[in-house]
């Protein structure tokens, strides 16, 4: 059986088009700036920026600005910070092939095509957290070539600030996951953590990662003496630690070593009065990562959650891969796999997610520096989009939308070092001018008219450059979802549908909501498996076998793509 093929399509991406560079001066006028910190809004307010860095912010000031200055009516907008995820994985897509060690279709998509195909769209990830408003990423452990993203990919096209560490100094190997640049390299003697240390140096990695992992023969008072060492290398290399450490006790000793950044929630316990104040005393930042689990979840059980932001925002070809599982055969999947799809999500999952939700409120209320991350990459969780998601999850913890935006900036840019995720001035021009208000609302994240990146002016709706088939690829997994608006939103005002005889069975997208809302609410198997595709420039033929309550049904669609829009659909037999 063939299966989707885009996956297998390398992304191609133009830059994001520049209304303003950095060099050129910059006044936002009349704008509502968000102060992260008081979750105040200053109205009114201009904010002027030069080579890159905020000059001044002032309300009622008239300014004599250097010719050339673009002016941005900021009446009814809201600017605040450019945001941090502190928390990414470049080296998985977030997509079902991503993580072998998890459940292995290398089968169908062998590792080592996976990682080919999810380097090659780096780019395209870049951009895509952009267009969320994210202007800092850290990737907290891939293999060496990661280095190449930041070093290189980045620099050819407008990009958030990249931080990257290299492999992570890990207590157990992993070599699922090894392609030859490995991602995990077990150092469990101080030997070997200087062998990997020594390698990683001249890459100049901006802060160090160990997977704190416990097994029974490994205890983590066992390899204590490890990460301690780990450490004091670290903070000799003017690098701040990260550590992985997902239990209460494992986490103490992560902090007792020297980490700076706990990059995971303590799950298996709620946290002591003791732990929080060691954190606010040792100055140590910490990322809960709450949502990341559900992916695997969602993936694994075939409940799709197939949020609207993931629909319009995450690389097509990697969610869409989410679904596969519903046309492959028993055969193609991983017996453990099969058997989670008949049970709902376990209870010890259920306890950790509450456990991890009442950790965040505690150690926020404490005075840790919390800062937003979302773990993407892997399974299920995508590359920006799933941004939104955990900002949302951590509202539901008791957070109130100004505390999260100060995780995503202010907090995030004191963990890692940055001068920016403040609107003042001597700041690093990372701002996000957006539509509607955040603090009333966090899905007015999504609503950015401008991102200003390094003083570097983007209009938002222009960031994510899509080619034909990405656009295709996007309204069949709105299809699958069922997702009315999604679906329709990727199809012009004036589309025009076309039966195999040539003759024009619709025109316009209400004649499209008419025809397909009523499928998408009664016809709850509906499925779209792509067989096989072609693409050449702007026109995309599918041959698409889609599953309709009882039956599967055939057809070729020759999807034609202007401007980013579906124009014509000519079905043929």
């Amino acid at each position: 059986m063939l299966r989707i093929i885009a996956l297998s399509v390398f992304a191609t991406f133009a830059p994001a088009l520049s209304v303003c560079s950095q060099s050129q001066a910059l006044l936002i006028n009349n704008a509502n700036v968000v102060d992260v910190k008081t979750g105040k809004v200053l109205t009114n307010a201009s904010v002027l920026v030069q080579n890159g860095i905020i000059q001044d912010v002032s309300v009622n000031k008239k300014y004599k600005l250097p010719e050339g200055t673009m002016v941005i009516d900021g009446a009814s907008k809201y600017v605040i910070p450019g945001m941090t995820d502190g928390h990414i994985h470049f080296s998985q897509s977030g997509g079902l092939y991503t993580r072998p060690d998890a459940f292995d279709f290398g089968k169908l998509v062998p590792y080592e095509k996976e990682r080919e195909n999810t380097f090659a769209n780096a780019g395209d990830f870049l951009h895509r957290y952009l267009r969320m408003g994210i202007t800092t990423v850290a990737d907290v452990g891939g293999p060496f070539s990661n280095f190449a993203i930041r070093d290189s990919i980045s620099k050819q096209t407008s990009s958030p600030t990249v931080l990257v560490t290299g492999p992570l100094f890990s207590m157990v190997s992993n070599k699922s996951l090894d392609d030859g640049d490995p991602i995990i390299v077990k150092t469990t003697r101080i030997g070997q953590a200087d062998s990997l240390f020594n390698k990683m140096l001249p890459y100049k990695p901006d802060f160090i990662k160990i997977w704190y992992i416990v097994t029974p023969e490994l205890p983590a008072e066992k390899t204590f003496p490890v990460v301690q060492h780990i450490a004091k290398r670290t903070h000799a290399a003017g690098l701040k630690l990260a550590v992985h450490a997902t239990e209460l006790k494992t986490a103490m000793l992560a902090v007792d070593a020297g980490a700076d950044i706990l990059v995971h929630s303590v799950e298996d316990a709620v946290v002591t009065d003791e732990f929080v104040k060691h954190l606010v005393s040792k100055k140590v930042s910490y990322i809960p990562t709450l949502t990341v689990v559900s992916g695997y979840m969602q993936t694994m059980s075939g409940a799709l959650a197939n949020k609207p932001v993931d629909l319009e925002f995450a690389n097509p070809f990697f969610h869409g891969s989410l679904s596969d599982p519903e046309h492959l055969s028993n055969e193609e999947i991983p017996s453990g796999f099969q058997r989670f799809r008949a049970m709902k999500s376990p209870p010890s999952y259920i306890r950790e997610d509450s456990i991890m939700a009442v950790n965040l409120l505690k150690l926020f209320r404490g005075g840790v520096n919390v800062v937003a991350g979302t773990d993407a990459g892997n399974v299920g969780t995508m590359h920006a989009s799933s941004f939104l998601t955990e900002l949302e999850a951590m509202k539901k913890a008791g957070l109130t939308n100004a505390q999260i935006l100060r995780t995503a900036t202010a907090n995030a840019s004191a963990c890692f070092g940055q001068n920016n995720g403040l609107v003042e001035k001597g700041r690093q021009a990372d701002l996000v001018i957006l539509n509607k208000n955040p603090l009333e609302d966090l899905s007015a994240l999504t609503s950015a008219a401008y991102v200003v990146n390094k003083g570097e002016v983007l209009s938002a709706d222009t960031i994510i450059n899509e080619s034909a088939e990405m656009i295709v690829q996007r309204q069949v997994n709105a299809y699958n979802a069922r997702n009315i608006d999604a679906f329709l939103n990727t199809y012009a005002a004036d589309i025009e549908l076309y039966d195999p005889s040539g003759k024009l069975m619709s025109k316009g997208k209400e004649a499209m909501r008419k025809t397909y809302e009523p499928i998408f609410k009664d016809v709850t198997n509906l499925h779209c498996q792509i067989v096989n595709r072609i693409s050449l420039n702007n026109t995309v033929i599918d041959h698409e076998r889609v599953r309709f309550r009882k039956q599967f049904i055939q057809a070729i669609a020759v999807y034609d793509v202007k401007d980013g829009k579906i124009v014509r659909v000519s079905f043929k037999q």
